[in-house]
């Protein structure tokens, strides 16, 4: 009874010890990487609108240097971050038939690559999509703040990407 006590315990405590062990980041940034380069936004949405590839290009220079999981470098780098946003576009919100529009929906896309300069090779590329709702009511203001919410979030996003490993 007493070796059983004792081996039951001896799990318990492996368990316990593994368990604190796990992280729930499901990766992260390879170690020989200690510096970024993100190149300039292009934007190929045909949106028409320059401002928003200097504004996402901006919002990842933040989060990254927020994050500080690598150090911001203006050329070179032992990695690259190159995006594109691919398309922006507006879509109605659910309307019943018989009803008038009230919301509108903006949906940002985005391709990225995250390239390693030191293995030369790609650690990934992905499609990033995020979306905002704005009131009809708000026009051109409400649209514009949609996108922007939307690039805030896809720069979040990426950052997550980058740094987790997701």
């Amino acid at each position: 009874m007493k070796i059983r006590l004792i081996q039951i315990s001896f799990l318990f405590t492996i368990v316990c010890l593994f368990q604190a062990c796990y992280s729930f980041t499901g990766g992260s940034i390879p170690s020989h990487l200690k510096t970024l380069y993100i190149s300039a936004v292009n934007d190929n949405s045909g949106f028409g609108n320059p401002e928003y590839r200097d504004l996402l290009t901006n919002n990842l220079i933040d989060v990254f240097r927020t994050d500080n999981s690598l150090s911001q470098v203006d050329f070179g780098g032992d990695a690259r971050l190159t995006v594109i946003i691919s398309a922006i576009r507006e879509n109605p919100v659910t309307v019943s038939p018989g009803e008038l529009e009230t919301e509108r929906k903006v949906e940002v896309h985005c391709d990225v690559e995250y390239y390693d300069n030191v293995k030369k090779s790609v650690i990934f590329k992905k499609n990033f999509m995020t979306y905002d709702i704005y009131p009809v009511s708000d026009a051109i203001t409400g649209r514009t703040q949609a996108i922007t919410t939307a690039l805030n979030q896809v720069a979040d996003d990426i950052l997550l990407a980058v740094v987790s490993g997701w």
